[in-house]
């Protein structure tokens, strides 16, 4: 993509980190106001309204609204959680800029430079298609109702009917007395207003998914910077050789802080997540099934939005979950019996550390992966039927 091009290779997530800057969760106080301040926007358009002007009483109703106010919580809430632990990235991200500086001076064809460069490459990309896929899809959430209203709008123009269609909002909401269903400028209002509600979301929607992918495939990279040079550290020999395995423990060490300080970051995000991904699919199933109607479009939306997310965030983490334990192989295949006994103690302080699982968990209770997704989309769906069932 050409859009924010990559400028330096060997540098620490640079579209991540600009973006989080730009929206306030990097930089002085006035980037903090920022954020605080879109925070209350977002608050007192999408989710006051919500709680201080009730539901409608048509029970299909009543469950969207609360499916919609479940999905602003959750990407309020992360983001909070996220703000509250900015001193354990920076200190991630220091991490990880020592290693890369320390790479960057090598030779420009050396391994360890190109596993750097790959893969602040990809990360780049990705970073750019995810925030792209989000735009896509609050673009969707938010104009289709817009085109669906102004299609109703100029059918009825010049009709006398009392029993008019009711304009479609982007969420199911009351909002500050304006009759947003049937007066076409109190909905001018409400959706001016409510756009940069929206787009403001969708934005910190995507930096919480940026910040763990960057993160994760960051750590990768340094893991497999230890098991490149496990790879070829029976070639040595003498002082060459332990100053190689000094380097290397130090640099395992780093990786493993780096996972440590990520499980810090996220891991009531973590639980945040699988809770929230509970409610919100049992409540949108509900919505979607009882009552399919036009106006169940953004909340679609949301259901594949909120999924892809959860799936992702759980292959991420297996991934990480992997990467400490590829260090260990290295080792294993690095002919380390052969070499002296003083490098085979250093190897097997690594090795022992190597062979225990870290990774992302939820507040600690269990860790993330692609089979606890299927366990929690499992157990939503059984919900499901048996709410369906009663309701």
């Amino acid at each position: 993509m050409k859009f924010a091009p990559l400028q330096d290779r060997m540098a620490v997530m640079p579209f991540t980190l600009q973006y989080l800057r730009l929206f306030g969760l990097r930089g002085d106080r006035r980037n903090r106001v920022h954020f605080v301040l879109a925070l209350l926007y977002r608050v007192l358009l999408l989710n006051f309204p919500k709680l201080a002007f009730g539901f409608r009483d048509r029970i299909d109703l009543v469950i969207r609204s609360i499916s919609e106010l479940l999905f602003q919580i959750h990407i309020d809430l992360r983001a909070v959680l996220f703000a509250t632990k900015l001193r354990e990235f920076e200190e991630l991200a220091g991490l990880l800029r020592k290693v890369y500086n320390k790479v960057k001076t090598l030779d420009a064809d050396s391994p360890e430079r190109k596993i750097i460069e790959a893969s602040n490459l990809g990360i780049n990309r990705r970073s750019k298609s995810y925030a792209l896929y989000v735009a896509i899809a609050v673009t969707v959430f938010f104009w289709v109702p817009v085109v669906q209203t102004t299609a109703i709008w100029l059918l009825n123009r010049g009709s006398n009917s009392t029993d008019r269609p009711e304009f479609v909002t982007m969420m199911e909401l009351e909002f500050y007395g304006l009759d947003i269903r049937g007066n076409i400028w109190h909905y001018l209002v409400y959706a001016s207003l409510s756009s940069v509600a929206h787009y403001y979301s969708a934005v910190y929607f995507a930096l919480s998914g940026m910040v763990i992918f960057s993160c994760i495939k960051s750590i990768a990279a340094l893991f497999e910077l230890v098991s490149t040079r496990l790879a070829t550290l029976h070639e040595l020999s003498g002082k060459e050789l332990r100053e190689e395995l000094a380097d290397l423990v130090e640099l395992h060490v780093n990786g493993l802080r780096c996972i440590e300080l990520l499980e810090n970051i996220n891991n009531l995000a973590m639980m945040v997540q699988m809770v929230n991904c509970v409610l919100i699919w049992i409540s949108m199933f509900l919505s979607i099934s009882t009552n399919f109607t036009p106006e169940v479009v953004s909340l679609l939306v949301l259901l594949i939005v909120m999924t892809g997310e959860t799936y992702v965030l759980c292959q991420l983490a297996t991934e990480l979950s992997h990467v400490n334990l590829t260090v260990a192989e290295s080792i294993h295949r690095s002919e380390w019996i052969q070499m002296p006994v003083d490098v085979q103690k250093g190897l097997a302080m690594m090795l022992q550390r190597a062979q225990k699982r870290e990774g992302l968990t939820a507040a600690k209770f269990f860790y993330m992966d692609v089979e606890r997704f299927g366990r929690v989309a499992q157990t939503s769906y059984s919900i499901f039927i048996v709410l369906k069932e009663r309701i």
